[in-house]
């Protein structure tokens, strides 16, 4: 006869199936899990790029009835792995040189696990002390990095976009609830679409939004910038927020930022440096100067799942003041009235709660990789993105049109007789062709009303012979 303590566990297996298998199972499908990982990524170059589909094309493989029964942890790692993965578009892979890739690395992989192992909770001090105060190391050493202020308050976020967002807010509570109703916020022509998306959640108007003309080289224009502030004063409003670019998401261009700085300084604007893509540039001595006056931002949002090789989802926002950070998003509860005051709870810096670990794999990337070895593939990249754009122009049929940090401008050259709308075709159909081979990825843009392509070299597994690789698959295709 069992025991009473027997049945009683018995019955509760019955009334509650495991979601957690026993720990020899674990064990088996971790190793199969990692096995299968690292196939994917040691053989990424043999892999397509990414494949065109339509969404009846991918629902075919990919839906299914809702499930009522169990399936085993190994059929859904067969399922993804055979049906979902070979029809992603990889971000990761060593020729994707499309919008600005997320290539993340083993190590930032490992944080990942890490985080989605231990499930830590960063919202609140006492939900996750030891996580938090690993963010704070982070966000100290990203500061560092960068020769932004080390005692700036900050926070990680899901990525740029939500960062321009927290910097937004955060100028918002530095000039008070005028803003609201006169306050100008000021961009670049080649400003990312998420600072005038980030204003109109924050509940600006668009006729709040300044969009500034630049120059040749696609940076912000500070005449045009400095009359658009004094005609906004004339007429009553309030300019209170300037946001400059440390690397164009189109072209790579970096706006005059010391320049820019001194203006704010003078005119009491809050100056803003959105570096979601080239701020870690300044690892490197070349980008360093490039990008000084960076270090003078009241706010700096960064891309630590760009170009610090960490997994999709990290980003960062730094915010000189702290107290302008915490002022736009502090809360309160009768629920957490346990939380300590006088510690970090992140909630008090951002819009969520409930937050993951996010620092886990910024943290394992720098700690395992060094500051040193970073700042050699980021300057790696950029010297493989020049040696693109000599390749490029070494062909009479192309015409490089600029080289920004990683990102090389080219398009066709215009045959006699030939309109500029016949001239992007051709543009558009060599995008299409390799995209089609899949051996590599490219994007289009417009810079100057012109149809241009763009190829962005922002991953360690670039190699230079998988840049020829790339260079050889566009000039087959060029026309």
């Amino acid at each position: 006869m069992p025991t009473e303590d027997q049945a009683a566990k018995r019955d509760d297996t019955r009334r509650r199936p495991a979601l957690d298998p026993d720990a020899d199972a674990m064990r088996q499908f971790g190793y199969a899990l990692v096995d299968r990982l690292v196939d994917h990524l040691t053989t990424m170059s043999d892999q397509p790029v990414a494949r065109r589909g339509t969404g009846a094309d991918f629902s075919a493989l990919v839906d299914e009835p809702l499930p009522a029964g169990a399936a085993s942890l190994d059929d859904c790692l067969g399922f993804f792995f055979d049906r979902v993965a070979p029809g992603m578009t990889r971000v990761a892979h060593p020729r994707f040189h499309a919008y600005i890739p997320c290539p993340s690395s083993f190590a930032g992989m490992v944080g990942e696990m890490l985080a989605a192992g231990t499930n830590p909770f960063v919202g609140t001090w006492l939900g996750g002390a030891t996580v938090s105060a690993l963010e704070l190391t982070v966000l100290r050493w990203l500061g560092e990095m960068l020769g932004y202020d080390p005692a700036a308050g900050g926070i990680l976020t899901s990525g740029g976009s939500m960062a321009n967002l927290i910097a937004i807010a955060s100028a918002r509570a530095r000039y008070g609830p005028e803003v609201m109703q006169r306050g100008v916020i000021y961009l670049s022509r080649e400003g990312h679409a998420s600072v005038n998306k980030a204003a109109r959640i924050l509940g600006f108007q668009q006729a709040a939004i300044r969009t500034v003309g630049v120059d040749d080289d696609f940076r912000m224009d500070l005449e045009q910038l400095a009359g658009a502030v004094r005609t906004d004063r004339s007429n009553g409003a309030l300019p209170f927020f300037v946001s400059a670019n440390a690397g164009t998401t189109n072209s790579g261009a970096i706006d005059p930022l010391s320049d820019i700085a001194d203006h704010c300084v003078a005119e009491d604007l809050w100056f803003h440096v959105d570096g979601a893509y080239g701020g870690f540039a300044a690892l490197t001595p070349e980008g360093r100067e490039l990008l000084d006056g960076m270090e003078r931002a009241d706010s700096l949002t960064l891309d630590p799942h760009k170009w610090l090789y960490c997994p999709m989802g990290v980003g960062c926002v730094l915010v000189r003041e702290k107290r302008n950070l915490e002022a736009a998003f502090s809360a309160d509860g009768h629920y957490l009235r346990d939380l300590p005051v006088d510690e970090v709870n992140f909630m008090d810096r951002g819009p969520e709660l409930s937050r993951p670990g996010r620092a886990l794999s910024v943290w394992m990337v720098i700690r395992s990789a060094g500051r040193d070895m970073l700042s050699t593939q980021i300057a790696e990249d950029m010297r493989l993105a020049r040696l693109a754009a000599d390749l490029l122009g070494e062909d009479d049929r192309l015409e490089v049109r600029g080289v920004g940090l990683s990102v090389v401008t080219f398009c066709h050259r215009l045959r006699p007789g030939e309109s500029e709308a016949e001239r992007a075709e051709r543009d558009d159909a060599l995008m299409e062709a390799t995209l089609l081979e899949g051996e590599l990825m490219l994007s289009t843009t417009l810079l100057g009303g012109r149809n241009t392509l763009r190829l962005v070299v922002m991953n360690h597994r670039t190699t230079e012979a998988e840049l020829r690789r790339t260079i050889a698959g566009i000039l087959k295709h060029a026309s």
